[in-house]
Parts: structure tokens; sequence; C-alpha cells
């Protein structure tokens, strides 16, 4: 049965490496299990993916303990977030590199690392905040920020999405 399963994981795994549009793929197995398939040829359980939140426990104001703590947000605000970080998605806010930059400070001769999103699980970044597609998953534009800066004053305050995935900087969203 081991060497079936294998062999079926195999065969998905050429058909995804062959599909350019598909990132990941959710396979039942012939045991009933299910594993999500990855584009770059990677798998995991379905289960220990944690796609199986209770989200009727969301209520408004009321944060997830794995979520980052200190604002308001509405219930569908927080799915969202749960959602994302379920997926592996986490933010990392923007960061002063000029001595003179600072939260708030418009001052356009300061520097300031790029703030961008990755995916714990899928190892892939994006500049801008990641879209839900049709199959509930959530992609990025494979745009990678990181060690990168940029000139001009203070980013924008995040979004409450953004300080919800995130772990410290930034300002509170409002």
């Amino acid at each position: 049965m081991k060497n079936k399963i294998i062999l079926l994981l195999s065969c998905f795994m050429v058909l995804l490496s062959n599909s350019t549009v598909a990132q990941e793929l959710i396979v039942k197995l012939p045991n009933g299990n299910q594993v999500i398939l990855y584009h770059d040829k990677t798998w995991e359980h379905y289960e220990m993916a944690s796609y199986n939140y209770d989200f009727s426990k969301l209520q408004d104001n009321q944060i997830p303990n794995f979520l980052r703590q200190g604002i308001s947000a509405n219930k569908s605000t927080l799915k969202v977030a749960v959602k994302m970080h379920l997926q592996g998605w986490a933010y990392s806010m923007p960061k002063p590199k000029s001595s003179k930059a600072g939260w708030g400070y418009r001052d356009g001769r300061t520097t300031w690392w790029y703030g961008y999103w990755y995916n714990k699980k899928t190892k892939k970044y994006s500049h801008d905040i990641p879209k839900k597609k049709s199959n509930g998953f959530y992609y990025g534009d494979d745009q990678n920020n990181y060690g990168s800066w940029r000139n001009g004053g203070s980013p924008s305050t995040p979004s409450k999405i953004q300080w919800l995935l995130s772990s410290s900087g930034g300002v509170q969203p409002y």
C-alpha cells in the first residue's frame, strides 16, 4: 500500500511540475487521507497543514493568540488573517535603515528596509499582499524584497492584516 501511495504521489508531482498555473493541489489518496502538493514538488498532510480551524469561534476584537495583538479588528479581517496564517504567510514590517528615519517622519532623505510577505510553507516571497484565488489559497507576486531598501519618507501605516501577521515593528493601524 505504501508503494502505491508513493507511486501516486510521484505521478501527481510530475503532473504538477508540468503545470504553470497551479501552485498547490489538494489530493485525496486511496486510503482516504488528503495531501497538499506544492508546485516545488513538496507535499504535506492536509490535516498537518492546520486548515481545519473552527472559524465559528472568531469574534470581533478577539484576536487568536497566534496572531499579533494590540489592535481592534472585526471578524472578517480576523478570518482573512487566520486563513493566511494557516497557509504559512507572515509579514515583516518595513524598518528604518537611516538613523534619521522613523515611523511618521516624512523626510524624503531617509532610507527604509522594505516590508515583505513570506510564506514559511512554500518558501515564497511577495511584495504585495497575497491575493486569494478561487481555490481558497493566497498567492503572492513572487517579488522578494528581503534585504532591499528604498529612499523616501516613512511608509504608510500598515494595514490590519499586515499588523496581525507580523511579529514586531510598525505603528498600530487605526
